[in-house]
């Protein structure tokens, strides 16, 4: 599967991009970061100096593009603690083997953006 790489600024992100150094340029411009995979891969700072925001802090919005249930750990197997509506706006830290990790440390499964978009 290709990786897509999202320019985010201020937690929004602004856009999906195939190619890391597209997205850096961008992110450049726009004083934004890239993140890929659930992490932010590329940081633009003044003088190389480290981001002003650690990236277990750093938190993006996704949308649910369907009903899911929400699970106690990443994998199909794993308990269900409740269920999310489709539309429903979820707070992400990262994402670990194709599910969506939310803040409160529960999980819901991405799908490569199958189930889940970046909220706009």
């Amino acid at each position: 599967m290709a990786k897509t790489y999202t320019v985010v600024k201020n937690g929004e992100a602004l856009k999906e991009l195939k190619t890391l150094p597209a997205a850096k340029k961008l992110a450049d411009t726009e004083g934004a970061e890239v993140w890929c995979d659930g992490a932010v891969v590329y940081a633009p700072t003044a003088n190389d100096a480290e981001p002003t925001v650690p990236a277990q802090e750093r938190v993006l919005q996704y949308t649910l593009t369907a009903k899911m249930n929400i699970r106690k750990a990443p994998a199909m197997d794993a308990p269900k603690l409740g269920i999310a509506e489709a539309g429903t706006v979820v707070d992400v830290t990262a994402i670990e083997n194709d599910w969506l990790c939310l803040t409160d440390g529960t999980f819901i499964l991405y799908g490569g953006g199958k189930f889940a978009e970046h909220a706009r």
